[in-house]
């Protein structure tokens, strides 16, 4: 509805202005004139446009190419109806070749302008390409996902360290190694390795609980084991803990 409003608006317009030699007739003659041969270009130019455009799309031609592939295709009957409108009422006799020219010259710029309204407001009526979304906050599932922080963290002072490189018994209380210093606080070995949870690690001696990633060396002492650790730190490996330390890989 929208493109037969504007054709009836161009055959208007040209009804007023009379182009062509045809303001000699009377303005009434113009209006019916001019309006049906826009309507009758409608039903020509909107379908032989619509397939140049899927052509140019295939081709990969831009669309400003089919549009003038079309206007040039569609002119040609267009220019048989726009005489044969002309010669209603008169005896019908085909043009001479200038006369057929000038008249497809006449036709293609009325029908090429008409054609690219019909274009410019295909392109303006079709709906906008969606903005991409905002950048929203990363989800449960693309986050990185944060290590549990070591409850036994809790008992020692806020200046301690970053993490736990050793836990080691001395007496009733238990030293807790960290990789700038250690900290003597009052607890047990076997709830202290509960609280040391997430790291991995393991008793590698009855005094000793040792962080895996604290491990910088290893030297063998007769049967038993010395591990280096982050900080300076040495804690002693029992025999029975050897092979199954060396079996895990921690060495």
């Amino acid at each position: 509805m929208i493109d037969i409003a504007a054709m009836i608006g161009v055959g208007l317009l040209l009804a007023v202005l009379g182009p062509f030699g045809t303001f000699e007739a009377s303005f009434a003659y113009r209006l019916i004139y001019w309006i049906t041969l826009m309507l009758a270009g409608y039903l020509l130019y909107k379908p032989v446009m619509a397939g140049a455009l899927v052509v140019a799309a295939r081709l990969h031609l831009p669309e400003m190419a089919g549009w003038a592939g079309a206007a040039i295709l569609a002119s040609v009957p267009m220019s048989v109806v726009v005489w044969w409108v002309g010669r209603l009422g008169l005896p019908m006799r085909w043009p001479d070749t200038d006369q057929a020219v000038l008249l497809y010259g006449n036709v293609l710029v009325i029908g090429g302008l008409a054609s690219l309204l019909l274009w410019y407001g295909e392109k303006r009526r079709a709906p906008a390409p969606e903005a991409a979304p905002p950048e929203s906050a990363p989800s449960e599932s693309s986050a990185p996902i944060a290590t549990p922080r070591p409850a036994l963290l809790d008992r020692l002072p806020p200046g301690f360290g970053p993490t736990i490189v050793a836990l080691e018994m001395e007496d009733h209380y238990l030293r807790v190694h960290g990789a700038y210093g250690s900290e003597l606080i009052l607890l047990r070995m076997r709830d202290a390795v509960t609280e040391v949870a997430p790291l991995i690690g393991a008793k590698v001696h009855r005094s000793w609980w040792v962080a895996r990633n604290a491990v910088r060396e290893a030297h063998r002492e007769g049967r038993g084991l010395r591990l280096v650790l982050t900080g300076g730190v040495e804690a002693r490996v029992s025999r029975a803990m050897v092979p199954v330390l060396e079996a895990e890989g921690w060495w």
